[in-house]
């Protein structure tokens, strides 16, 4: 065949290698796609004799049924465990609506005991009250008043109590003196 070969041009033979590398492949897969076949119809008659089998097929059939008895048992159960969530969120949300109302109500009576707190600690007496439990004019102008000089001095005393002014006091100080003659 090297006789053969020496007279067939470069080209031919070259084309020759790729036509019998290529057989070769097809070759290899027309084995592969003859035993998978083979594997095919030997599971096709295992098949078709488990199939015909009425004891195996009713064993199967009987197992299937109790497997969507339990389907449907767990779709029941998730469906009542949504209207249960449901119903627990609904609860939720009438208690939050009822402890608002609670908080409010609770803000109310603090602000009721703080001016009961400050009449009290004003020490009003009976004759500035009127009859209707309300104090008089006089002494309801000076109840405002002592109320407003008290929250004016709670906000001076938080405010000298601030870093800032801790921290600004030196230059304060400083400040009166160049001010002084």
């Amino acid at each position: 065949m090297s006789e053969d070969n020496a007279e067939i041009p470069g080209r031919v033979q070259a084309e020759l290698t790729r036509l019998r590398a290529e057989r070769q492949v097809f070759t290899a897969e027309q084995d592969r796609l003859k035993e998978k076949l083979a594997e095919t119809e030997h599971e096709l008659r295992e098949a078709t004799a488990g199939a015909s089998d009425e004891g195996e097929s009713a064993a199967i059939n009987q197992k299937l049924a109790s497997q969507q008895e339990e389907l449907d048992v767990a779709k029941a159960r998730t469906r009542a465990l949504e209207a249960e969530v449901l119903l627990a969120h609904q609860q939720r949300d009438s208690l939050r609506a009822e402890l608002k109302t609670c908080r409010e109500e609770r803000d109310k009576l603090r602000l009721a005991l703080l001016d009961a707190e400050l009449v009290v600690s004003a020490g009003v007496v009976d004759a500035d009250i009127l009859p209707g439990g309300e104090p008089s004019a006089d002494r309801q102008r000076l109840l405002n008043a002592e109320r407003l000089a008290a929250e004016m001095a709670r906000e001076l005393d938080a405010t000298r109590r601030t870093v800032s002014w801790r921290v600004t006091a030196p230059l304060r100080v400083v400040r009166k003196k160049m001010d002084r003659p």
